[in-house]
């Protein structure tokens, strides 16, 4: 794999980024945008507010209880007016289709990607 015009990062980078399993506990629609999903997302012992672009592909019902890759340590933004505390892990295809990053096993939440 070969990448041209890339930016490489180094270990030191990377072990800023505190990656982490979240349990999704809710999620609603976000009436001001159509793209928008807020996501209510268990990570240990707390619950954190995650707006991510995936109404288009994952309906809100089917998300509860899902495990789910984090990036904890993101600075807190706002978008359509309300606060977002992270940021969830997906994948995209060929085709823009995104996909949450999921584990394979069944993961507690709060437990550290490393």
């Amino acid at each position: 794999m070969e990448y041209q015009n890339e930016e490489y990062v180094t270990c030191d980078h990377l072990i800023k980024m505190k990656f982490k399993v979240g349990k999704i506990v809710k999620c609603t629609e976000v009436n001001q945008s159509n793209r928008l999903l807020c996501f209510q997302v268990e990570v240990g012992n707390k619950t954190c507010q995650i707006l991510s672009g995936l109404k288009g592909y994952y309906k809100t019902e089917e998300v509860i209880g899902k495990k789910v890759m984090v990036l904890e340590n993101v600075k807190t933004t706002r978008m359509a007016g309300l606060k977002s505390e992270g940021m969830l892990m997906v994948a995209e295809d060929r085709e823009g289709k995104l996909a949450l990053m999921v584990p394979d096993r069944d993961m507690e939440a709060g437990v550290e990607i490393i």
